[in-house]
């Protein structure tokens, strides 16, 4: 892993980096209240879809805006996604216009939020994926997946890979069996074909990252962040469990890179090559 060059960050930047998350924690302690007395039962009765309608809500507004400006190299990456894709976690499809549809065969977006799939749908035609784009109601997680995967007529009989490239844009953070799902994309994808990530992950203080960060990331943690945003994990050392899956025969090629290794939310951006 290396950190990309970046210059210090301005009072501003600082500012904005300690400051930001909480107020979407804010936010999304609001959504998920307000949809708490819109819908009791639902919160009672099915708490996984409770917390994706919440959650559903709060990014049909704020998601566009989130999507503005991704880190360090990832609109440069997803213009290059190429053939069969699996897009997971792609919300309403705020980032469906970073892709370049004339380099993709066909795209399978698995979203378990339903209340995201027409705008997704509308969206992806938007960006001129109409007839390439199929939205599955999935997450990333084996359990939802595969079958998903199976009734879109993906699965070969023996296994095997399937897409030549799978796309995790801020999706591995909510996944409840990290491990375990990272080894089933593996698993999806075909010889030689791309991970491309781009997740937030736990700040390293004091083996690099920076202290201010590491403190903020566990104190909005303690505060609830998992629980109002959907399940979503601050400090998930994400990279350590991509490298270790793929284990010494498994990746080909590890590309990854930090970006703002000293904030609340820093990131890894890049790709990993299954071995051929």
């Amino acid at each position: 892993m290396a950190p990309t060059t970046e210059p210090p960050p301005t009072l501003g930047e600082r500012i904005a980096s300690y400051v930001g998350p909480f107020t979407l924690l804010a936010t999304g302690f609001y959504y998920f209240a307000t949809t708490a007395v819109t819908s009791p039962v639902l919160a009672l009765t099915q708490p996984t879809t409770f917390k994706h309608k919440a959650f559903a809500r709060l990014w049909s507004k704020y998601g566009t805006a989130m999507s503005l400006d991704l880190p360090g190299p990832t609109v440069a990456l997803l213009s290059t996604v190429s053939g069969t894709v699996l897009d997971l976690g792609p919300g309403s499809g705020a980032l469906m216009h970073y892709f370049d549809a004339s380099k993709v065969k066909s795209m399978y977006g698995a979203e378990p939020a339903v209340d995201m799939h027409p705008l997704l749908r509308s969206n992806a035609t938007a960006a001129g994926f109409d007839g390439k784009y199929e939205v599955l109601n999935a997450g990333a997680e084996k359990e939802t997946l595969i079958p998903a995967l199976g009734m879109a007529g993906l699965l070969r009989r023996g296994g095997g890979g399937v897409f030549d490239e799978i796309v995790c844009v801020r999706v591995l953070c909510g996944v409840p069996h990290l491990e375990d799902t990272v080894k089933g994309l593996h698993e999806l994808l075909k010889p030689g074909g791309r991970l491309v990530v781009c997740e937030h992950v736990k700040n390293s203080w004091p083996r690099g990252g920076g202290f201010v960060g590491a403190m903020l990331q566990r104190l909005y943690t303690l505060l609830g962040w998992p629980v109002w945003m959907a399940g979503c994990s601050l400090n998930r050392d994400t990279e350590a469990v991509l490298r270790k899956v793929g284990g010494k025969d498994g990746w080909e090629k590890i590309d990854l890179q930090t970006v703002g290794a000293w904030k609340t939310v820093p990131f890894i951006v890049g790709t990993l090559v299954k071995k051929a």
